[in-house]
């Protein structure tokens, strides 16, 4: 019913409870449909609050591209350098498409560097923008 993806639905949802929080004078029957409403989004809060941390961070962006640090899954941590490159590009790596169009607005990969840290396989993947 009320799904909270990013900060500004999470914003929303705060600014909503604040309100379901001020006296309104109601029946008994739509002070518990309130109540229930309110236990929801706050379910809900906590479930976004408390998501699992992603493998990607962006180090830093602009409006053509961003910087990214991405952590590669576990599996590959004893595996070597070329498999860790090739699961790389099977699922992280974007492929730039031609456009009889300008500015398309596709995101493609610049370029990337694997490194390891902490005994886990790491890369920079620098990401732009066609604009």
């Amino acid at each position: 019913m009320f799904s909270i993806t990013d900060n500004e639905r999470l914003r929303d949802a705060y600014a909503l409870l604040m309100f379901m929080q001020s006296d309104i004078p109601a029946s008994a029957e739509k002070r518990a449909a309130v109540k229930n409403l309110a236990a929801t989004i706050k379910r809900e809060i906590r479930n976004y609050n408390n998501r699992p941390a992603p493998d990607v961070h962006i180090i830093c962006a602009d409006y053509d591209g961003r910087l990214e640090l991405v952590q590669l899954p576990d599996e590959l941590d004893k595996a070597h350098k070329a498999d860790a490159a090739d699961w790389f590009r099977n699922n992280c790596y974007l492929e730039a498409y031609n456009s009889p169009y300008d500015c398309t607005g596709q995101e493609f990969t610049n370029r990337y560097k694997l490194f390891r840290r902490r005994g886990h396989w790491f890369a920079y993947h620098s990401v732009s923008r066609d604009v």
